[in-house]
Protein backbone atom coordinates (compact mmCIF):
# COMPACT_ATOMS: atom_id res chain seq x y z
CA UNK A 1 0.00 0.00 0.00
CA UNK A 2 1.27 3.68 -0.93
CA UNK A 3 0.98 6.34 1.61
CA UNK A 4 0.88 10.09 1.70
CA UNK A 5 3.32 11.80 2.93
CA UNK A 6 2.84 15.55 3.85
CA UNK A 7 5.02 18.35 2.19
CA UNK A 8 8.89 18.65 3.21
CA UNK A 9 11.63 20.61 1.72
CA UNK A 10 12.37 17.18 0.40
CA UNK A 11 11.11 15.54 -2.55
CA UNK A 12 11.47 11.95 -4.09
CA UNK A 13 11.12 12.66 -7.82
CA UNK A 14 11.70 9.49 -9.51
CA UNK A 15 13.10 6.14 -8.43
CA UNK A 16 15.18 3.86 -10.79
CA UNK A 17 15.82 0.35 -11.23
CA UNK A 18 18.77 -1.09 -13.07
CA UNK A 19 20.69 -4.10 -13.58
CA UNK A 20 24.99 -4.66 -13.88
CA UNK A 21 26.29 -8.04 -13.76
CA UNK A 22 25.50 -9.79 -10.07
CA UNK A 23 24.14 -6.60 -8.76
CA UNK A 24 21.49 -4.43 -8.91
CA UNK A 25 21.15 -0.46 -8.41
CA UNK A 26 18.57 1.51 -6.80
CA UNK A 27 18.83 4.86 -7.66
CA UNK A 28 16.43 7.89 -5.74
CA UNK A 29 16.55 11.58 -7.66
CA UNK A 30 16.02 13.92 -4.53
CA UNK A 31 15.27 17.93 -5.02
CA UNK A 32 17.68 18.46 -2.10
CA UNK A 33 20.72 16.80 -0.84
CA UNK A 34 19.66 14.50 2.37
CA UNK A 35 21.72 12.29 5.05
CA UNK A 36 20.75 8.58 4.86
CA UNK A 37 21.48 5.37 5.64
CA UNK A 38 20.68 1.72 3.91
CA UNK A 39 20.19 -1.69 5.70
CA UNK A 40 18.39 -4.73 5.08
CA UNK A 41 15.79 -6.78 7.12
CA UNK A 42 14.26 -9.75 6.57
CA UNK A 43 10.76 -11.92 6.80
CA UNK A 44 9.84 -10.27 4.50
CA UNK A 45 13.21 -9.46 2.66
CA UNK A 46 13.37 -5.66 1.83
CA UNK A 47 15.97 -3.00 1.70
CA UNK A 48 15.45 0.07 4.40
CA UNK A 49 16.38 3.83 3.53
CA UNK A 50 15.62 6.02 6.03
CA UNK A 51 16.53 10.07 5.07
CA UNK A 52 14.63 13.12 5.51
CA UNK A 53 11.19 13.41 5.82
CA UNK A 54 10.19 13.87 2.00
CA UNK A 55 7.17 14.73 -0.41
CA UNK A 56 6.77 11.50 -2.59
CA UNK A 57 6.60 13.08 -6.21
CA UNK A 58 7.58 9.60 -7.69
CA UNK A 59 5.64 8.75 -11.23
CA UNK A 60 5.72 5.07 -12.60
CA UNK A 61 8.71 3.13 -11.69
CA UNK A 62 10.17 0.78 -14.51
CA UNK A 63 11.71 -2.22 -13.69
CA UNK A 64 13.80 -4.60 -15.38
CA UNK A 65 13.29 -8.22 -16.48
CA UNK A 66 14.16 -10.85 -13.97
CA UNK A 67 14.48 -8.16 -11.16
CA UNK A 68 14.59 -9.10 -7.22
CA UNK A 69 12.81 -5.86 -6.36
CA UNK A 70 9.05 -6.90 -5.51
CA UNK A 71 7.26 -3.96 -4.37
CA UNK A 72 8.11 -0.54 -2.91
CA UNK A 73 6.79 1.43 0.19
CA UNK A 74 7.43 5.03 1.70
CA UNK A 75 6.02 6.41 5.32
CA UNK A 76 6.39 9.05 7.50
CA UNK A 77 9.14 7.41 10.82
CA UNK A 78 8.36 10.69 13.18
CA UNK A 79 10.88 13.48 14.15
CA UNK A 80 11.12 15.05 10.87
CA UNK A 81 12.68 11.22 9.29
CA UNK A 82 11.15 9.42 6.19
CA UNK A 83 11.39 6.15 4.57
CA UNK A 84 11.61 4.09 1.81
CA UNK A 85 10.99 -0.04 1.43
CA UNK A 86 12.13 -1.70 -1.40
CA UNK A 87 10.69 -5.24 -0.86
CA UNK A 88 12.73 -7.98 -2.52
CA UNK A 89 11.77 -11.44 -3.56
CA UNK A 90 15.00 -13.18 -2.13
CA UNK A 91 17.36 -12.48 0.69
CA UNK A 92 19.90 -9.65 -0.28
CA UNK A 93 23.01 -7.52 0.91
CA UNK A 94 24.09 -4.35 0.32
CA UNK A 95 27.20 -3.61 -1.85
CA UNK A 96 27.22 -0.12 -1.75
CA UNK A 97 24.94 2.73 -0.58
CA UNK A 98 26.57 6.39 -1.46
CA UNK A 99 25.09 9.89 -2.40
CA UNK A 100 25.92 11.97 -5.26
CA UNK A 101 25.46 15.83 -5.50
CA UNK A 102 23.52 17.44 -8.26
CA UNK A 103 25.88 18.63 -11.36
CA UNK A 104 25.88 18.81 -15.38
CA UNK A 105 21.86 18.79 -15.06
CA UNK A 106 21.42 15.62 -12.82
CA UNK A 107 19.80 15.93 -9.74
CA UNK A 108 20.93 15.36 -6.44
CA UNK A 109 20.75 11.40 -5.92
CA UNK A 110 21.29 8.47 -3.23
CA UNK A 111 22.32 5.74 -4.79
CA UNK A 112 21.96 1.45 -3.58
CA UNK A 113 23.84 -1.83 -4.79
CA UNK A 114 22.50 -4.86 -3.79
CA UNK A 115 22.92 -8.06 -4.56
CA UNK A 116 21.06 -11.49 -4.02
CA UNK A 117 22.67 -13.72 -0.88
CA UNK A 118 22.03 -16.55 1.43
CA UNK A 119 19.34 -16.30 4.55
CA UNK A 120 22.43 -16.99 6.39
CA UNK A 121 24.27 -13.98 5.01
CA UNK A 122 21.64 -11.91 5.50
CA UNK A 123 21.01 -12.55 9.00
CA UNK A 124 24.34 -11.23 9.62
CA UNK A 125 23.84 -8.28 7.60
CA UNK A 126 20.86 -7.20 9.26
CA UNK A 127 23.28 -4.83 11.66
CA UNK A 128 24.54 -3.31 8.45
CA UNK A 129 23.99 -0.05 7.78
CA UNK A 130 25.30 2.02 5.35
CA UNK A 131 24.84 6.19 5.02
CA UNK A 132 25.17 9.32 7.01
CA UNK A 133 22.36 9.50 8.87
CA UNK A 134 24.64 8.69 12.12
CA UNK A 135 27.82 9.49 13.11
CA UNK A 136 28.43 10.55 16.40
CA UNK A 137 31.04 13.31 17.53
CA UNK A 138 33.00 10.86 19.89
CA UNK A 139 33.30 7.36 21.05
CA UNK A 140 30.27 5.73 23.05
CA UNK A 141 30.66 3.76 25.96
CA UNK A 142 29.43 0.16 25.60
CA UNK A 143 27.81 -2.25 27.42
CA UNK A 144 26.13 -1.27 31.43
CA UNK A 145 28.72 -4.47 32.89
CA UNK A 146 31.76 -2.71 31.55
CA UNK A 147 32.93 0.06 34.49
CA UNK A 148 34.87 3.17 33.07
CA UNK A 149 38.32 3.37 33.84
CA UNK A 150 37.67 5.27 37.00
CA UNK A 151 35.39 2.84 38.81
CA UNK A 152 38.34 0.23 37.79
CA UNK A 153 40.65 2.44 39.66
CA UNK A 154 38.45 2.55 42.61
CA UNK A 155 37.56 -0.60 43.26
CA UNK A 156 40.09 -2.64 41.54
CA UNK A 157 43.50 -1.25 40.86
CA UNK A 158 44.96 -3.94 39.68
CA UNK A 159 42.05 -4.88 37.24
CA UNK A 160 43.46 -4.68 33.37
CA UNK A 161 41.56 -2.21 31.08
CA UNK A 162 41.33 -3.85 27.59
CA UNK A 163 40.14 -0.96 24.85
CA UNK A 164 38.88 -3.18 21.98
CA UNK A 165 38.58 -1.14 18.59
CA UNK A 166 36.50 -2.85 16.05
CA UNK A 167 37.57 -1.18 12.65
CA UNK A 168 35.31 0.62 10.12
CA UNK A 169 31.12 1.23 10.71
CA UNK A 170 28.98 3.26 9.49
CA UNK A 171 29.41 4.55 6.15
CA UNK A 172 32.73 2.68 6.26
CA UNK A 173 32.09 -0.39 5.49
CA UNK A 174 35.66 -1.67 5.20
CA UNK A 175 36.37 -4.68 2.79
CA UNK A 176 33.55 -6.75 1.01
CA UNK A 177 34.05 -10.16 1.22
CA UNK A 178 33.53 -12.86 -1.62
CA UNK A 179 30.14 -13.84 -0.07
CA UNK A 180 29.17 -10.19 0.49
CA UNK A 181 30.10 -9.88 3.72
CA UNK A 182 31.10 -6.30 5.17
CA UNK A 183 34.21 -6.30 7.01
CA UNK A 184 32.80 -4.02 9.31
CA UNK A 185 30.54 -6.74 10.29
CA UNK A 186 33.01 -9.76 10.80
CA UNK A 187 35.25 -7.41 13.58
CA UNK A 188 32.74 -5.97 15.39
CA UNK A 189 31.04 -9.56 16.22
CA UNK A 190 34.39 -10.56 16.91
CA UNK A 191 35.06 -7.76 19.10
CA UNK A 192 31.78 -8.78 21.09
CA UNK A 193 32.85 -11.90 21.62
CA UNK A 194 36.22 -11.37 22.84
CA UNK A 195 34.61 -8.40 25.07
CA UNK A 196 32.36 -11.23 26.72
CA UNK A 197 35.16 -13.86 27.41
CA UNK A 198 37.95 -10.95 28.96
CA UNK A 199 35.06 -9.39 31.10
CA UNK A 200 33.96 -13.24 32.27
CA UNK A 201 37.95 -13.86 33.43
CA UNK A 202 37.80 -10.36 35.31
CA UNK A 203 38.91 -8.01 32.88
CA UNK A 204 37.48 -4.62 32.23
CA UNK A 205 36.87 -4.07 28.53
CA UNK A 206 35.96 -1.05 26.66
CA UNK A 207 35.10 -0.80 23.03
CA UNK A 208 35.70 2.27 20.83
CA UNK A 209 32.37 1.06 18.92
CA UNK A 210 29.97 -1.84 19.94
CA UNK A 211 27.22 -0.97 17.00
CA UNK A 212 27.71 -0.39 13.41
CA UNK A 213 28.59 3.66 13.66
CA UNK A 214 31.43 5.52 12.29
CA UNK A 215 34.08 6.33 14.41
CA UNK A 216 37.24 8.66 12.85
CA UNK A 217 40.58 7.29 13.51
CA UNK A 218 41.44 10.57 16.03
CA UNK A 219 38.57 10.05 17.91
CA UNK A 220 39.50 5.97 18.19
CA UNK A 221 42.90 6.84 19.95
CA UNK A 222 41.84 10.01 22.05
CA UNK A 223 39.13 7.41 23.42
CA UNK A 224 41.90 4.72 24.44
CA UNK A 225 44.01 7.40 26.05
CA UNK A 226 41.22 8.74 27.67
CA UNK A 227 40.16 5.65 29.15
CA UNK A 228 43.82 5.12 29.98
CA UNK A 229 43.60 1.30 28.72
CA UNK A 230 46.19 -1.21 29.34
CA UNK A 231 46.27 -2.45 26.10
CA UNK A 232 44.64 -1.64 22.53
CA UNK A 233 43.71 -3.87 20.14
CA UNK A 234 42.17 -3.14 17.01
CA UNK A 235 40.50 -5.60 14.98
CA UNK A 236 40.59 -5.89 10.92
CA UNK A 237 40.40 -8.54 7.94
CA UNK A 238 42.12 -7.76 4.79
CA UNK A 239 41.73 -7.75 1.09
CA UNK A 240 44.29 -8.30 -1.47
CA UNK A 241 44.56 -8.46 -5.57
CA UNK A 242 45.43 -12.69 -5.08
CA UNK A 243 42.31 -14.54 -3.93
CA UNK A 244 44.85 -17.66 -2.62
CA UNK A 245 46.12 -15.46 -0.13
CA UNK A 246 45.23 -16.81 3.46
CA UNK A 247 46.34 -16.17 7.35
CA UNK A 248 45.86 -13.39 10.25
CA UNK A 249 48.65 -11.34 10.78
CA UNK A 250 49.88 -8.52 12.92
CA UNK A 251 51.21 -4.79 12.82
CA UNK A 252 52.61 -2.65 14.98
CA UNK A 253 52.99 0.97 14.86
CA UNK A 254 56.52 2.16 13.26
CA UNK A 255 57.50 5.24 11.22
CA UNK A 256 58.91 3.10 8.28
CA UNK A 257 56.79 0.03 6.82
CA UNK A 258 58.54 -3.45 7.31
CA UNK A 259 57.36 -4.30 3.62
CA UNK A 260 56.10 -2.53 0.81
CA UNK A 261 52.35 -4.63 0.93
CA UNK A 262 52.27 -3.18 4.50
CA UNK A 263 52.43 -0.01 3.82
CA UNK A 264 49.84 -0.20 0.90
CA UNK A 265 48.06 -1.35 3.73
CA UNK A 266 48.51 0.95 6.55
CA UNK A 267 47.76 3.86 3.55
CA UNK A 268 44.25 1.77 3.02
CA UNK A 269 43.49 1.88 6.34
CA UNK A 270 44.37 5.10 7.27
CA UNK A 271 42.07 6.53 4.38
CA UNK A 272 38.97 5.51 6.01
CA UNK A 273 38.08 8.56 7.85
CA UNK A 274 38.20 10.21 4.40
CA UNK A 275 34.88 8.33 3.79
CA UNK A 276 33.49 10.70 6.24
CA UNK A 277 35.55 13.78 4.99
CA UNK A 278 38.18 13.78 7.74
CA UNK A 279 41.33 14.66 5.96
CA UNK A 280 43.90 12.31 8.34
CA UNK A 281 46.91 13.52 6.41
CA UNK A 282 46.79 17.29 8.35
CA UNK A 283 46.95 14.98 11.69
CA UNK A 284 50.37 14.09 10.83
CA UNK A 285 52.56 17.11 12.41
CA UNK A 286 51.42 16.45 15.41
CA UNK A 287 51.59 12.70 15.18
CA UNK A 288 55.32 13.09 14.34
CA UNK A 289 56.30 15.29 17.44
CA UNK A 290 53.99 12.65 19.13
CA UNK A 291 56.63 9.30 17.68
CA UNK A 292 59.96 11.67 18.68
CA UNK A 293 59.08 11.89 21.91
CA UNK A 294 61.65 9.21 23.68
CA UNK A 295 59.15 8.22 26.39
CA UNK A 296 57.43 5.77 23.51
CA UNK A 297 59.89 3.98 23.03
CA UNK A 298 59.08 1.41 25.51
CA UNK A 299 55.35 1.72 24.66
CA UNK A 300 56.66 0.27 21.44
CA UNK A 301 58.45 -2.54 22.68
CA UNK A 302 55.33 -3.44 24.77
CA UNK A 303 53.71 -3.54 21.44
CA UNK A 304 55.83 -5.65 19.90
CA UNK A 305 56.07 -7.95 22.63
CA UNK A 306 52.09 -8.05 22.62
CA UNK A 307 52.68 -8.88 18.73
CA UNK A 308 55.14 -11.38 19.09
CA UNK A 309 52.82 -12.94 21.72
CA UNK A 310 49.64 -12.94 19.28
CA UNK A 311 51.29 -14.43 16.70
CA UNK A 312 52.53 -17.32 18.92
CA UNK A 313 48.87 -18.15 20.27
CA UNK A 314 46.54 -18.09 17.24
CA UNK A 315 49.28 -20.43 15.89
CA UNK A 316 49.23 -22.55 19.02
CA UNK A 317 45.23 -22.35 18.65
CA UNK A 318 45.28 -23.56 15.50
CA UNK A 319 44.40 -20.03 13.46
CA UNK A 320 46.11 -20.02 10.14
CA UNK A 321 48.59 -16.98 10.02
CA UNK A 322 50.83 -15.46 7.18
CA UNK A 323 53.70 -15.82 8.83
CA UNK A 324 55.34 -16.04 12.09
CA UNK A 325 56.92 -12.56 12.34
CA UNK A 326 54.58 -9.22 13.14
CA UNK A 327 54.67 -6.42 10.59
CA UNK A 328 55.11 -2.85 11.04
CA UNK A 329 53.44 1.07 9.12
CA UNK A 330 52.15 3.92 10.18
CA UNK A 331 48.69 2.74 11.46
CA UNK A 332 47.34 5.72 12.21
CA UNK A 333 45.10 3.87 14.96
CA UNK A 334 47.82 2.63 16.48
CA UNK A 335 49.23 6.12 17.60
CA UNK A 336 48.03 5.94 21.15
CA UNK A 337 51.51 6.29 22.28
CA UNK A 338 51.02 5.67 25.80
CA UNK A 339 49.09 2.07 25.33
CA UNK A 340 50.45 -0.87 23.96
CA UNK A 341 48.47 -1.15 20.91
CA UNK A 342 48.68 -3.78 17.79
CA UNK A 343 46.34 -4.16 14.87
CA UNK A 344 45.04 -7.75 14.21
CA UNK A 345 44.14 -8.32 10.46
CA UNK A 346 42.20 -12.07 11.32
CA UNK A 347 42.33 -12.93 7.53
CA UNK A 348 42.07 -12.46 3.67
CA UNK A 349 37.72 -11.55 2.76
CA UNK A 350 39.18 -12.29 -0.98
CA UNK A 351 39.63 -16.02 -0.29
CA UNK A 352 36.58 -17.44 -0.41
CA UNK A 353 37.29 -20.22 2.38
CA UNK A 354 38.71 -17.63 4.54
CA UNK A 355 35.56 -15.79 4.73
CA UNK A 356 33.57 -18.08 4.80
CA UNK A 357 35.14 -18.95 8.03
CA UNK A 358 35.33 -15.56 9.91
CA UNK A 359 31.40 -15.39 8.69
CA UNK A 360 31.04 -18.30 10.99
CA UNK A 361 30.27 -17.72 14.34
CA UNK A 362 31.90 -20.66 16.11
CA UNK A 363 35.06 -19.75 13.86
CA UNK A 364 34.91 -15.91 15.15
CA UNK A 365 34.90 -17.24 18.86
CA UNK A 366 37.78 -19.55 18.24
CA UNK A 367 39.73 -16.33 17.58
CA UNK A 368 38.52 -14.25 20.28
CA UNK A 369 39.41 -17.15 22.46
CA UNK A 370 42.87 -17.25 21.10
CA UNK A 371 43.31 -13.22 21.66
CA UNK A 372 41.73 -13.63 24.96
CA UNK A 373 45.11 -16.52 25.70
CA UNK A 374 47.34 -13.87 24.00
CA UNK A 375 46.31 -11.14 26.43
CA UNK A 376 46.50 -13.66 29.02
CA UNK A 377 49.95 -14.77 28.42
CA UNK A 378 51.32 -10.57 27.84
CA UNK A 379 50.26 -9.71 31.51
CA UNK A 380 51.60 -13.47 33.13
CA UNK A 381 54.83 -12.02 31.86
CA UNK A 382 54.28 -8.92 33.45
Amino acid sequence: MILSAPSWALDIKTVRFGSHGDKERVVIELSAPTKFRAFVLENPNRVIVDMDSFQWKVGNMTRPNGTLVKDVRFGELGAGKGRVVIETLAPVIIRSAFPIEKSNGQADRIVIDFAKTTTETMKEATSQSLGTLTAPESPTPVAKSAKSSDEKSKSSPSRKLIIIDPGHGGQDPGALGVNGVYEKTIVLAVGLELKRQLEASGYTVEMTRSTDVFIPLGQRVKFARKKKGDLFISLHADSIGRSNVTGASVYTLSDKASDKETEKLAERENKSDLIAGIDLSKQEDDVADILIDLAARDTMNQSRYLAKTVITTLDDKEIKILDKKYRSAGFAVLKAMDIPSILVEMGYLTNRGEVEKLSNSSYRKQIATALKASIDRYFQRK
